[in-house]
């Protein structure tokens, strides 16, 4: 007998236990694979049987012929085993997950899959637990794991179609059903930003203990025995003190509140704004945020931070027009990010800032714009006080406090009756002197009055003495009232009815508003109801979100960030899938960020649109830890 004759026997024979071993297994592939075995095994034996008929013509003997058959049997034997699997799949437990939506069978290797402590996962649009392999798209299911591992929630909450993936076709970077984002903008009952969603971990409102309102010192629980525990400062957003629980901020108190948190300088920082100065924490804070890629965030700002000390001009300013207005853009994207006058990185660039501020106030009795135009110099005073007031209060240095009390006095004189701020108005001065001063005539300005009121709420959360300062918050939440629409849920720009036009998209200001301070509203109620439809407003006119289209428009964003995260649940997670990896993708690799499409900062801006950009794209970022209500 030859050797092809020997080792075609043989292979016959493994193949032959093969087929017969996977008719248990159920593989359809490698049942496949075992028949084009079985065709090379079979040249194999016909080239052994005329081998051995050419050594013995007379007679070759059974052996060549019972090879023969055996390769044939186990031919026939594997293209049965092949047919018999395809008409009839099995049940591979271990590579059988349904995904999201589908029924039994579609686009899965098999039909079923096992109910096991390691899976606890139904198929086919049934139920999945969260976090486990499996996905669902039941009542009690949020989804499943998507692209990054994460939990993908509910359909609801994904907004961005080229993330999603979906049963709908949109995508097949995941598989996590999903609906066109127009359809689903109104959450549902068990969406992450209603009380008593199924998972706690984003939801930042609602009713009971754990899911509290905007605003509500109580919204965490903390260990109060740690010293070091960041919380919420019950001072802080609020009209009326807790004698109970107060932290002084005045310069030289001493601090009884172990709760408070203590910045690199030893100043006790409102607690509303030590997430920023957690550097440990931080990371853990972006991730909370929904952040995809929080070390990518993390250097994108400081990139920024770098570009930033650069571009600072000899005197301590930043830009070339603007400067009272450039340099309290920069103070406040260093000092949401912590660094301070001891900063090793950035503090001779802070302390040259504050410095230029505070000269620039004392030279113009408390006003800090530079130049008299009724436009810029109303943006810029409100700007620079909101961040003169930061700095004061988490330096505590005491040569700003006078001429911050000057400039927020200049604010507070300055609200017109309605509760807003308008344009500066000239007015003649001693010695004919050419002075502008804000302007009490017709109704006022709602993007004007919004940078006046955030200086306003910096100040008073330093617990530094600012006379009728509570009242004139309280009369600008009652004015952001005055020009919501409760047609369309969104803020106008004089007026309610200015909320139909596209030019001004100033919701996110009203809304920041409302969530900032406790007194000026209806009711509670109508709080809740405004906010609601203002974040549905936001979403609904943001669909769109490109940094490269002409709708870009980075001063609205700035503002709905920061009112879509303290909001929170379905509503910021569907923002944030867009405006994280836009922001991160467009800054260029100075640090800086280009013109956008549309180009509404050059028109904003002017020369200095590039400050003016990317700061407001630095704060942001900084969204994620810059405040903590």
């Amino acid at each position: 007998m030859t050797v092809k004759s020997l080792l075609s026997l043989l292979l016959s024979t493994t193949l032959g236990l093969a087929v017969v071993g996977n008719l248990f297994a159920g593989h359809l592939i490698t049942a496949s694979i075992l028949v084009f075995i079985g065709l090379g095994v079979g040249v194999l034996s016909h080239l052994a049987f005329f081998e051995e008929k050419k050594k013995k013509p007379a007679g070759i003997g059974p052996i060549p012929w019972l090879n023969l058959v055996m390769c044939y049997s186990t031919l026939l034997l594997g293209l049965g085993s092949f047919l018999f699997l395809l008409i009839n799949p099995s049940d591979p437990r271990e590579m059988t997950i349904a995904k999201a939506g589908q029924s039994a069978g579609q686009e899965t290797e098999g039909s079923k899959v096992p109910i096991s402590d390691e899976t606890n996962v139904a198929s086919g649009g049934e139920r999945a637990r969260l976090g486990n392999s499996g996905r669902g798209e039941g009542l009690d299911a949020m989804g499943g794991a998507n692209e990054d591992n994460q939990n993908a929630m509910r359909e609801a909450q994904v907004a961005n179609p080229d993330i999603a993936g979906a049963e709908q076709g949109m995508a097949d970077k995941t598989k996590v059903s999903s609906q066109n984002f127009e359809e689903v903008v109104n959450p549902s009952e068990l969406d992450q930003g209603i009380a008593g969603a199924e998972d706690f971990l984003l939801s930042r409102i609602g009713e009971d203990q754990e899911n509290k309102d905007i605003g509500d010192p109580n919204a965490l629980v903390f260990d109060e025995n740690e010293d070091s525990a960041l919380a919420f400062d019950p001072t802080v957003f609020r009209g009326a003190e807790d004698p109970n629980d107060i932290l002084s901020k005045a310069n030289g108190d001493k601090i009884t509140n172990l709760r408070a948190a203590v910045n690199s300088l030893g100043v006790s920082v409102p607690k509303s704004m030590s997430g920023r100065c957690d550097k440990v924490g931080r990371v853990a804070r972006l991730a909370r945020g929904g952040v995809r890629n929080p070390e990518r965030v993390e250097n994108a700002v400081t990139k920024a931070l770098n570009w930033l000390s650069q571009d600072q001009n000899a005197d301590g300013s930043w830009g070339k027009n603007s400067k009272g207005a450039m340099t309290g853009f920069a103070l406040l994207c260093y000092l949401g990010h912590c660094d301070l006058t001891d900063s090793p990185e950035y503090g001779e660039t802070v302390a040259k800032g504050i410095k230029y501020l505070v000269e620039l106030g004392d030279e113009k009795d408390g006003w800090l714009y530079v130049t008299n135009h009724k436009h810029g110099s109303a943006y810029a005073h409100g700007i620079a006080s909101y961040a003169l007031a930061e700095a004061y209060g988490m330096t505590e240095k005491a040569f700003i406090l006078p001429v911050l009390q000057k400039a927020i006095r200049r604010i507070i004189v300055g609200q017109q009756a309605d509760g807003g701020w308008v344009y500066m108005v000239e007015r003649p001065g001693a010695d004919n002197l050419r002075l502008v001063d804000f302007g009490n005539k017709g109704a006022s300005d709602t993007s004007v009055s919004g940078w006046q009121f955030q200086a306003l709420k910096a100040a008073y959360n330093t617990g530094a003495n600012f006379p009728d300062i509570e009242p004139a918050l309280e009369l600008a939440v009652k004015n952001f009232y005055r020009v919501y629409s409760s047609e369309n849920g969104g803020f106008g720009y004089r007026n309610k009815s200015d909320t139909k036009k596209a030019n001004h998209k100033l919701t996110g200001v009203g809304s920041l508003g409302l969530q900032s301070w406790k007194f000026g509203h209806p009711s509670e109620e109508e709080k809740k109801e405004t906010l609601k439809k203002a974040m549905q407003h936001i979403l609904k006119n943001n669909l769109s979100m490109d940094y490269n289209s002409g709708d870009a428009n980075l001063y609205s964003w700035y503002y709905d960030a920061q009112a879509l995260f303290n909001y929170g649940g379905a509503f910021w997670t569907a923002w944030n899938r867009k405006m994280e990896p836009m922001l991160l993708n467009s800054q260029l690799a100075d640090g800086s960020w280009p013109k956008e499409g549309g180009g509404k900062t050059s028109s904003q801006g002017g020369k200095d649109a590039e400050v003016y950009r990317t700061t407001l794209c630095i704060l942001m970022l900084e969204v994620y830890y810059r405040y903590v209500y």
